[in-house]
């Protein structure tokens, strides 16, 4: 029951159709979308050597690679933990090191007020964009990772304003019931409408 199946599905299914969208153009079709997703699973795995369940962060300002990072941990059946990009570093540091998480992905910024960061008890770093970034997409894509349910599949933390951020284990079914709760008791969703991913915020992002 892994969420990168939804993607993986759609690449094939209407693979020319937008998917995402940066200002009034087209970025990626849902084809592109799910084949570097798919490729970002593959360096996860094979190339990074993370096995299943290990947790990846991702800290970023809204940013189109966004989605591709989290469908990219999830195609890999790693899980992800998002991170509120307004916080400050040393929030962010806290977070990374209490979550467990091998590896972090951030935006330009973000990666330079952290600081060099190594696998020796913390982190790897990458730069969202950056060369070491792209080489991830060079190799052949995984396909999907099978995972149970139960598996957790977001780690979210608390904003931390009575005390250390406390971080919320949701699973592969909590995600998926979400989503589609959403549609039955929330809104009408349609092929063509769209939605709008706000990025920065820890909390309440949406599929």
């Amino acid at each position: 029951m892994n969420l990168a199946h939804w993607l993986a599905r759609a690449g094939r299914v209407s693979s020319t159709a937008p998917a995402v969208g940066l200002g009034t153009r087209v970025h990626q079709s849902y084809g592109a979308l799910a084949e570097r997703s798919a490729r970002l699973a593959g360096a996860l795995r094979n190339d990074l050597n993370l096995p299943t369940g290990s947790r990846v962060a991702l800290v970023s300002a809204n940013c189109p690679e966004y989605l591709e990072i989290l469908y990219g941990i999830w195609h890999a059946g790693l899980a992800a933990v998002p991170v509120n990009a307004k916080l400050h570093p040393s929030e962010i540091a806290f977070i990374l090191e209490h979550s467990g998480s091998a590896l972090c992905f951030a935006d330009d910024k973000i990666a330079g007020s952290l600081g060099p960061m190594d696998w020796d008890g913390r982190p790897g770093l990458l730069s969202i964009g950056g060369d070491d970034y792209e080489r991830l997409f060079a190799g052949d894509g995984l396909s999907v990772q099978e995972v149970a349910p139960g598996d957790l599949a977001w780690l979210f933390y608390t904003s931390g304003t009575t005390g250390r951020p406390k971080g919320a284990m949701l699973t592969h079914r909590n995600l998926a019931v979400m989503s589609l709760a959403y549609l039955s008791d929330v809104d009408l969703v349609s092929p063509g409408d769209r939605i709008l991913h706000a990025a920065p915020m820890s909390h309440g992002s949406g599929l």
